[in-house]
């Protein structure tokens, strides 16, 4: 046994391969390369390169036309044509929504639209999603302040079945009560949330400051006014969709045949008369007013100012859009300028118009640290009376000039786009072919237009203000503005979150 192992130990020795020997390292050094001097680079002695290479001219917009005609259930229809995307994009509006609502009822038309696309008779929320998933495609239903709208997104292959389920969503709402009081609810959270911070509260307070107390633009919904609105009051607010005065929006690859007989052969019992557009009173604000909401212990103060504005239609439109750019409506803007680079009070500065169908409204705001809340309602002031003051300097124009002119094909670049551009034209009473000269009005202003235009539609003292934030620390300041006169007469009154009169903190 032992002399087995020792043959066997014998063997493998014997069998083992020698060890591979690394080969003698070559220790002489490396061979010398001479690389060649390579000549110094010549350059032409040309002329263009003396300068730098300017842009190229702005392109002249190409509008695409629209084509109008009228169903026989008088339903007014606007169809532009494209041949790009096998897609088609459609928007029927009507001329009621929140400024529609009863007092007490604020929501109302926001409510009742958002309830309509939530299924139908046959099919409940889920399946009618479903429904619209096989088919990739989109309908839904919104109420604005001003209009409401039903939408269709689908492919062009797909069109025929999402136009079946738009008709039956229309014709057979399914108008649960579960579904209703999902979205009230959804709603009153969403109020909660809103009156937690100083931005929120200020966006949803100013515009009643703004435009006065009761005005349908103005108006601020509650969760009272939430909860006195019915279901029973929806079947009311559905029953105003008709076809007579209201509107349908088409872009993509659809004709007028194949528009008429796609609504018609659904809709054929669809027929009566929309209600006819609300007549607006003026605004009537608290000019010189300094309004506050009180936060404890807010991080940060928002700040509003503004008045009433210009109308849409103003001939003057495109000096005051420039004007309004000049002023805060881009970062390199005055405002922004002094509030954040400057002073450093701010993350960013604005002023613009807000356009409503039958009005406007300017408002310069700013969420700034709350140890500077008075001096940024300074600077922003400061700002307003040197827009007034005289005109702008010529690189301003240029700036906002060019930006403009550049910016204005991204408004036609896709279907959507364009058939919002033509809707809302259509909204302010403008007429569609407004853009042919749109550019050619932008390159005649000049930095005089522009100073006409800051006097024209920039107050000079009477403002709106609104403030929100902590009263312990911004309280001292707001009352020595309001004992200056700062913004006007109307010293200063303190307003809790929904912008009732509540007692000072």
């Amino acid at each position: 046994m032992h002399k087995s192992l020792l043959s066997l130990a014998f063997l493998f020795v014997a069998c083992r391969p020698a060890p591979v020997q690394a080969p003698p390292q070559d220790l002489s050094p490396p061979p010398v390369v001479t690389v060649p001097t390579a000549e110094p680079a010549k350059w032409p002695d040309e002329p263009y390169r003396a300068r730098i290479p300017g842009p190229r001219a702005i392109a002249e917009l190409k509008l695409p036309g629209v084509e109008t005609f009228k169903l026989a259930n008088g339903l007014e229809v606007y169809l532009v044509q494209q041949n790009k995307l096998p897609t088609v994009t459609m928007a029927f509006d009507f001329d009621f929504g929140g400024i529609s609502d009863p007092k007490d009822q604020v929501g109302l038309h926001a409510i009742c639209m958002d309830l309509l696309d939530e299924g139908t008779q046959k099919y409940d929320t889920a399946a009618f999603e479903e429904k619209q998933a096989d088919h990739a495609a989109n309908v839904s239903s919104s109420g604005g302040a001003e209009t409401s709208s039903i939408n269709v997104r689908s492919l062009k292959s797909e069109l025929a079945p999402t136009l079946d389920l738009m008709a039956e969503m229309l014709l057979t709402p399914g108008m649960r009560q579960a579904d209703f009081d999902r979205i009230k609810e959804r709603r009153k959270a969403s109020l909660l949330q809103a009156k937690a911070s100083p931005g929120p509260i200020a966006g949803r307070v100013f515009g009643a400051l703004l435009w006065g107390d009761g005005h349908p633009y103005g108006r601020i919904e509650t969760d009272a006014s939430i909860d006195a609105i019915k279901l029973k009051d929806c079947a009311k607010v559905i029953a105003k969709i008709k076809p007579g005065g209201g509107r349908l929006w088409v872009t993509g690859m659809i004709s007028k045949d194949e528009v008429t007989q796609a609504i018609e052969g659904r809709l054929p019992t669809w027929k009566g008369k929309a209600p006819a557009r609300p007549k607006i009173a003026a605004a009537k604000p608290r000019l010189g007013t300094v309004f506050f909401v009180n936060v404890k212990d807010a991080a940060q103060s928002s700040v509003y100012v503004g008045h009433p504005g210009p109308r849409r239609q103003d001939p003057d439109y495109e000096a005051t859009d420039l004007m309004m750019e000049i002023l805060g409506g881009s970062f390199s803007s005055r405002i922004n300028m002094n509030l954040r680079e400057d002073k450093g009070y701010t993350y960013g500065g604005r002023a613009g118009i807000g356009y409503r169908r039958e009005g406007g409204s300017f408002a310069a705001s700013s969420s700034v640290r709350t140890d500077v809340t008075g001096p940024a309602l300074r600077e922003v002031l400061k700002e307003i009376v040197g827009m007034r003051a005289a005109d702008p300097t010529a690189e301003e124009l240029r700036r906002v000039k060019e930006g403009a002119l550049l910016a204005l094909p991204a408004e036609f670049a896709t279907p959507s786009d364009t058939l919002f551009a033509f809707q809302r034209l259509k909204f302010y009473d403008l007429p569609l072919d407004w853009y042919s000269g749109h550019q050619g009005r932008l390159r005649a202003v000049d930095t005089a237009a522009v100073h006409r235009a800051a006097e024209q539609h920039l107050r000079a003292s009477d403002f709106v203000v609104l403030v929100v934030g902590d009263a312990s620390k911004v309280l001292g300041d707001l009352d020595v503005i309001a004992k200056e006169q700062l913004f006007g007469k109307g010293g200063l009154v303190v307003l809790d979150a929904d912008g009732k009169p509540a007692q000072r903190p």
